[in-house]
């Protein structure tokens, strides 16, 4: 089913995901209702053909109702990566408002992006949609990200609202700040310095293969009410990440860090840390760089016929012109 002509709403329009998946929605005929706290942050969507602006937040549970009337699919990609509060008050609390929004006001599905710290940053092993959750104690992006499931499930039974729940890895590609830009800035040093040998499990995902599930998951019948991680189809290990940026400037050099002094450094640290701060889930975090682990697909193959098209290879090709643009290769 396509999504031309129909009305759809978008929240965090102005983000790295959220811009990418209103310019798709609105280049296949969709008309975007685009969610935008400031419009000033908004000009890679504004003047696009399809696509209005519109400025509210996601805690405004009067503005989201009237916001999403008339709207036949609602992709939540808002995000924020503050402070505990923040976090909860958005992540959890705006999701919320999001899911009852969109039940009242009709919505044929809502699509909600979550993410892979849901399962923590430490665990091994295969992982797939129907493990346990366990995000990283003390790191309330994970811990946040999970409530907000839990909210679009459980409003979803309650008001018979029919919901998506993605699960992207390291969201890549142009405009990407945290996976492009500040991976690149770090692969083109001389030498490059990492954890370890670098051949720990990553999840990178390329934002067009992420807009193009949100898109498929939005229509097909077999998504509703189920759960889909979205990270490469291959297994990639840190230093193939890494390395994929720095052959843009012929580095081939590495320099690892004892994983040891890694580990007694952020263990060090975070025993010292103010209980309640993020700094606790340091240890964690530093030990996520040298585990092995594999984000399961299959679920996405089998139900929808889905999988990534980009791999490593072809996806920081697209990088190319952002960076250059941006004065960094």
């Amino acid at each position: 089913m396509t999504l031309a002509d129909k009305r759809v709403f978008v929240t965090g329009a102005s983000g790295f995901l959220g811009g990418a998946l209103s310019r798709r929605l609105a280049a296949e005929g969709a008309q975007v209702r685009a969610l935008t706290r400031n419009p000033d942050h908004a000009t890679y969507i504004q003047n696009i053909p399809n696509i209005e602006l519109v400025q509210g937040s996601i805690t405004d549970a009067d503005r989201m109702h009237s916001l999403m009337s008339g709207c036949d699919y609602v992709f939540h990609a808002a995000v924020n990566y503050g402070s505990w509060d923040e976090q909860h008050q958005v992540n959890v609390g705006g999701t919320r408002i999001v899911a009852q929004a969109a039940a009242e006001t009709g919505a044929i599905r809502l699509v909600a992006v979550s993410s892979i710290a849901v399962y923590g940053y430490a665990r091994i092993g295969l992982l797939s949609e129907s493990s346990p959750l366990s995000p990283t104690p003390h790191e309330p992006y994970g811990i946040t990200k999970a409530k907000s499931e839990a909210a679009v499930r459980e409003i979803g039974q309650r008001r018979g609202l029919s919901y998506s729940i993605i699960r992207p890895g390291m969201i890549y590609g142009p405009r990407s700040g945290q996976w492009t830009e500040n991976l690149f800035r770090l692969a083109r040093r001389r030498p490059l310095i990492w954890v370890g040998d670098g051949s720990g499990s990553t999840f990178p995902i390329h934002v067009d293969d992420v807009v193009d599930l949100m898109m498929t998951t939005a229509t097909h019948t077999n998504a509703h009410n189920e759960t889909f991680n979205c990270v490469s189809s291959s297994p990639v290990t840190w230093r193939e990440f890494m390395g994929a940026y720095a052959a843009l400037v012929d580095n081939n050099t590495w320099v690892g860090i004892p994983v040891s002094l890694i580990t007694m450094l952020t263990t060090l640290i975070g025993d010292f840390a103010p209980a309640g701060t993020q700094v606790k889930a340091l240890p964690t975090a530093a030990r996520s760089l040298t585990r092995h682990a594999t984000i399961d697909m299959r679920k996405a193959q089998d139900l929808l016929d889905w999988s990534p098209q980009y791999n490593l290879e072809s996806g920081i090709a697209t990088c190319v012109p952002y960076l250059r643009e941006k004065g960094l290769l």
